[in-house]
């Protein structure tokens, strides 16, 4: 917000606050536009006059580089409320406006509710005051503004202006023309019904001392049908899980417009044993067919974004989808997103953060029909249930670019396990709990016991001996993306190498972390090592990081692996650092200028792995033998799937007391 005194004050739509603006300097902005306004739109508003402007009183309009696309205002000069659309970009452009016949009506210290709608189909302006159409005025040369939503202010040739005194309260922006039946809800307080809801939504109930204006798209809840389920363990938090047979969930309403260019995104995880027909996973339904779905097909056993040609029953679809020779599998998770662009009217697959297929797109139709969730929608009747887990669906009014899936694809850690030490339970085998709540137990072996740590006040007290600890299963798929940390702290310079952490498979570890002594100088600092091989075997590949970022290995240190499947890279964080340092090459021949100087690199590039299917050990890996394990004390082991970022890292790094169990926010 800008101004010196926009604030909370007492709200109209039945909330706690408002937001009041002085009139002389006090607006809020957002940094992009919130609607298409060459097309239809619609901008509603509760505003409380607090005196009478000498001027025109803004209450939102979206800018264009001179002039606002639309303004909803009072007019001092008409001496009534009114909606108005400039008739171009320009300094000099008229203004087509929607207001009532005569004036008056306007006071100071009452709530009034606006609604300013057009329709391009009717190529008309709307205003409605109180719930009731006023003004309806022809308006035919829209163009779209591409500058922030102002509330408060207009905007002239960049200059904010015209500034509103008193209170804006639920202020609603829709991609469509509401209908006189959708503005008497809103003027209610209800709900609009079943028509798309407001793409953006601004409450106005900030604290006092607010400096910015929260707005969010209206969504609609999506209520479950059969035997669907919430709750269960997904990729990001907790996911949907359905049966395939009857379960689905529900929303009251369309939320896309598919006639304009849009993206729809989903992570999805089949059984192994893939489904004999198509499965569903977001669409937009229809009378006879949807708009779109995103789907498994088993005919082409592939992934598939379609859309269909016409809403008959006997439509066909075009498909964009995974190319020949590709298979959809189950067992994981995928991460699926499908666009459509308008602009070069093209459908495009993303699997797992990469295109996957292209397809030219159809003429397209409007599919107004509720959101489905698990399930598509034939001549009114369910059908092609999804069998597994569906988890954080999207839907983007925009065509989303390969950059942006990307980062959808990479961006959600989940966390899948956290061992602290705190406490242990009693009996045998002793265990420590997991305090992430996905049930996973430690079990304590040999001598371990708990004592000392550096996070809160427990750790893990390792003899070197027989003490470890394991995790009946890995807590992450180690084949994908990947983080594991640990604090660890040795019990005297170990003479002999020493593991911190590791994920066990059928014949080698999938990842090890450890501490290396330096054998040309055994007194010396050492290194931490982590350890990668290729697959399960003997004879793997296998790539390793290092780092000596530290000062002593009897002192804590955290140590952080992250595997960035996407990537194919591997970092080794010592106390939240990543080490590079390289040896001189004054001539560029590739070649270390001191032929005994070694790389300091703790990361490393062309990585792949495979899933442990056994333990996760701590203190301990397979190729250690009793008398060479660990010795010393490890605490506050995290386990997430997916690869935390440095400042996320840096933060566990960083933080000894009260760390909420849950993914680091980071930057």
């Amino acid at each position: 917000m800008a101004g010196r005194s926009a604030h909370a004050g007492a709200g109209r739509c039945d909330r706690d606050a408002a937001v009041s603006f002085d009139g002389v300097d006090d607006y809020a902005v957002t940094d992009i536009p919130t609607v298409a306004t060459e097309t239809g739109f619609s901008v509603a508003a509760w505003a409380n006059l607090s005196k009478m402007p000498d001027t025109a009183a803004i209450i939102a309009a979206q800018p264009g580089n001179h002039s606002p696309s639309f303004e909803l205002y009072y007019s001092k000069a008409y001496d009534r409320w009114v909606f108005n659309q400039y008739t171009s970009d320009s300094a000099t452009a008229g203004a087509v406006r929607a207001m009532a016949d005569t004036p008056g009506g306007v006071s100071t210290g009452q709530w009034t509710h606006l609604v300013g709608t057009y329709s391009s189909a009717s190529k008309e302006l709307k205003l409605y005051v109180q719930g009731v159409l006023v003004g309806t005025t022809p308006y035919s040369t829209p163009w779209d503004a591409r500058r922030g939503l102002q509330i408060g202010a207009g905007s002239y040739s960049g200059q904010a202006a015209s500034f509103f005194p008193g209170a804006i309260d639920d202020v609603r922006i829709f991609d469509k023309p509401i209908s006189a039946a959708e503005v008497t809800r809103l003027h209610d307080k209800q709900p609009i019904g079943s028509g798309r809801p407001a793409r953006a939504v601004f409450p106005m109930d900030e604290p006092a001392d607010a400096t910015k204006i929260t707005g969010h798209a209206d969504v609609f809840p999506a209520v479950l049908k059969g035997d669907a389920v919430t709750g269960h363990p997904g990729m990001d938090g907790k996911a949907l899980t359905l049966d395939g047979s009857g379960d689905y969930a529900v929303a009251g309403a369309p939320h896309l417009n598919n006639q304009r260019s849009f993206t729809v995104s989903a992570w999805a995880k089949m059984p192994k044993t893939k489904p004999d027909h198509a499965a569903i996973i977001a669409t937009q339904t229809s009378v006879h067919r949807p708009g779109f779905e995103l789907y498994y097909s088993s005919s082409y056993d592939r992934w598939v974004f379609n859309q269909y040609v016409s809403d008959s029953s006997d439509s066909t679809a075009i498909r964009a989808m995974q190319p020949e020779g590709t298979t959809a599998y189950g067992g994981g998770w995928v991460h699926l997103v499908g666009v459509l662009d308008t602009v070069v009217d093209q459908l495009t697959l993303y699997v797992n953060g990469v295109e996957a297929g292209r397809a030219k797109a159809a003429a397209t139709w409007y599919a107004g029909g509720p959101v489905q969730i698990g399930a598509g929608s034939y001549d009114g009747q369910p059908g092609s249930y999804f069998p597994g887990q569906i988890d954080d669906v999207r839907f983007f009014d925009r065509p989303v670019s390969a950059e942006e899936v990307q980062q959808m694809f990479r961006q959600s850690p989940v966390l899948k396990g956290r061992w602290n030490f705190e406490e242990k339970t009693a009996g045998d085998p002793v265990t420590t709990p997991d305090a992430s709540g996905e049930s996973r137990p430690m079990t304590l072996h040999g001598g371990a016991e708990l004592g000392t740590g550096t996070v809160d006040f427990n750790g893990l007290q390792l003899n070197g001996v027989d003490a470890y600890g394991t995790i009946p299963s890995v807590p992450v798929d180690t084949s994908t993306s990947f983080t594991v940390t640990a604090w660890a702290q040795a019990a005297a310079l170990p003479d002999h190498s020493m593991s911190v952490v590791s994920a066990e498979g059928n014949t080698r570890s999938a990842f090890d972390v450890r501490f290396q002594p330096d054998p040309a100088d055994p007194e010396g600092l050492g290194r931490w090592e982590l350890t990668l091989p290729d697959a399960d075997s003997s004879k793997a590949v296998v790539k390793q990081a290092g780092s000596t970022e530290f000062f002593d290995v009897r002192d804590w240190n955290h140590l952080a692996v992250v595997y960035d499947g996407f990537a194919k890279e591997a970092r080794l964080y010592v106390n939240g650092l990543l080490q590079e340092v390289a040896c001189g090459d004054s001539d560029g021949d590739g070649e270390a200028d001191d032929s005994t100087c070694q790389d300091l690199i703790a990361w490393a590039d062309g990585v792949l792995t495979f899933k442990a299917d056994k333990t996760m050990q701590v203190g301990r890996a397979m190729s250690d033998s009793a008398g060479g394990y660990f010795a010393g004390s490890i605490d506050d082991v995290w386990a997430f799937q997916g690869a935390l970022n440095e400042s996320q890292v840096s933060y566990l790094a960083q933080h000894f007391f009260d760390l909420p169990t849950e993914v680091p926010a980071g930057s």
